[in-house]
């Protein structure tokens, strides 16, 4: 038994009766194919990215399973023939998984061997939260602390350039008619 996510779209002018009964139709193949059926999540309407036929929407079913491949290859034919399923896709979950798994494998194992060369020890997870007057003290030192820039004097209304006589001078480079900036 494999792990797979069935994503597959249905005819939008179904009504929700007519939804949910082909939902459960295709359902009911699955448990006759022998296929568990970990969790269905209806998505609902969306818009399509192209028009498929004569439609813009489609109701969206998403369906993670367990199944032998061959039953799946069944379930694959079946949902082709079936009239109100526009499209689908069937993926195989199981081995994205296993090869996460063996990246996080090879990145932990060459993060260690870096450490092993330098010298370093791996660093160990604390191992519980410090005392609670320990983060009273710390909070009481934080809120005595003062920050100098932030208690300075605002600054005055005219700028160290008006002060120095070049904005005289931007006004005289300036033509007439127009303000220097």
């Amino acid at each position: 038994m494999r792990e797979y996510e069935l994503m597959y779209i249905l005819d939008p002018t179904l009504d929700e009766d007519g939804t949910q009964a082909l939902i459960g139709q295709v359902e009911d193949f699955m448990a006759k194919q022998g296929i568990k059926v970990e969790k269905t999540d209806p998505w609902g309407k969306r818009r399509l990215a192209y028009n498929i036929g004569k439609h813009w929407e489609g109701f969206y079913v998403l369906n993670l399973l367990q199944a032998p491949s061959d039953s799946l290859m069944e379930l694959e034919r079946r949902l082709r023939v079936t009239d109100g399923v526009l499209r689908f896709i069937t993926v195989r979950i199981d081995e994205e998984q296993a090869k996460l798994e063996r990246f996080r494998a090879k990145k932990s194992a060459h993060e260690s061997a870096k450490r092993e060369r330098r010298g370093v020890e791996a660093p160990e997870p604390p191992t519980s939260d410090p005392p609670e007057h320990e983060k009273a003290e710390a909070e009481t030192e934080a809120a005595a602390t003062v920050d100098p820039v932030a208690v300075e004097a605002p600054p005055s209304e005219t700028s160290p350039v008006e002060d120095s006589g070049e904005a005289e001078e931007k006004k005289e480079t300036a033509g007439p008619g127009e303000e220097a900036n």
